[in-house]
């Protein structure tokens, strides 16, 4: 038994570290694909601009991580936020594999393994993710409403779209919606009730997040000369054009979608030389920020376990 245990345990680590360099080889992959087309805005953006934006990506990607954490607490995972957080920055280079469930699985095993269900752990991500998405939808609306009603009038059913999202928020009705999706899906087992408190602080930290990849995207905007654009339009259009992206299902990390919906979005402030330059740094930028974000978490995972070993050694 104890050879066997021993055996899985080897089988394990050789899995973790199978996956952890998969990860690091599709980022690396996509900011070498990504760098023939950025190369020219480059030199006419300069790195310091770059450097920045890719630190606001950062800072959106630990507010997005606070998000998903709020959530999963509510459905019974205790982990420690530095060994949490290190999982979900791993966890985010599933985005460049084409489909959107890698990262919710790779979350799922990992709440798994502190005690939450399979069951609960996926609904915990998948809810998290919806937050994500409602608030993608939420603040690129109200933006767009604010600092662009001429895009309103041409767009409003992103209004209805956004509050039709809203609405799914609400405790009593995620729970149904939760009980008809596990239906649909014919899976058993009883669907672990989200408290209001919790949903509002995750939509609150995912809210943060598109505020910083806002700023992210207004900073590379008026480096290229996008004068006209404001800081809120710059807002509204990443949001809305991260959920177009997003909702392609079938392109990894949305690539194309999200390009074509901003160059669309920002046409009536920017030329589309100018849009097309943003989208394109942007991606990098953000594709930047999750090769270190997959660094950090790899180090955070470590470190935990290190501090783990030390602490049960006899």
């Amino acid at each position: 038994m104890a050879g066997l245990a021993m055996s899985r345990g080897r089988a394990g680590a050789w899995l973790r570290w199978g996956l952890f360099a998969l990860a690091a080889a599709l980022i690396a992959w996509a900011v070498m694909r990504q760098w023939a087309g950025v190369s020219d805005s480059l030199t006419a953006v300069g790195w310091s601009r770059v450097a920045l934006a890719t630190g606001l990506a950062l800072v959106a990607l630990a507010f997005n991580t606070l998000s998903w954490r709020t959530v999963m607490m509510s459905v019974g995972l205790q982990a420690p936020l530095r060994e949490a957080s290190g999982v979900f920055l791993v966890s985010q280079a599933g985005k460049y594999v084409p489909g959107a469930v890698w990262p919710v699985v790779a979350q799922a095993e990992f709440a798994r393994a502190h005690g939450v269900t399979r069951a609960r752990a996926t609904v915990g991500s998948l809810v998290a993710m919806a937050v994500g998405v409602v608030m993608a939808a939420v603040v690129g609306a109200v933006a767009l409403a604010a600092f662009s009603p001429g895009s309103v009038l041409t767009y409003w059913w992103v209004l209805l779209l956004a509050l039709a999202l809203a609405i799914t928020l609400i405790p009593a009705v995620l729970t149904r919606l939760l009980k008809l999706a596990l239906r649909v899906l014919r899976r058993e087992g009883e669907v672990p009730r989200i408290g209001g408190n919790a949903l509002a602080a995750s939509a609150a930290w995912s809210a943060l997040n598109w505020v910083a990849l806002g700023a992210q995207a207004w900073v590379l905007l008026r480096a290229l000369g996008g004068s006209e654009a404001t800081y809120g339009l710059a807002t509204g259009a990443f949001a809305l054009a991260w959920l177009v992206g997003f909702v392609v299902v079938f392109a990894p990390a949305g690539l194309g979608a999200r390009e074509a919906a901003l160059v669309l979005l920002l046409g009536a402030a920017v030329t589309q030389p100018q849009a097309l330059a943003l989208a394109l740094l942007s991606r990098f930028a953000m594709t930047l920020a999750d090769a270190i974000g997959l660094a950090l978490g790899a180090v955070a995972r470590r470190s935990r376990r290190a501090t783990r070993d030390h602490t049960s050694a006899p």
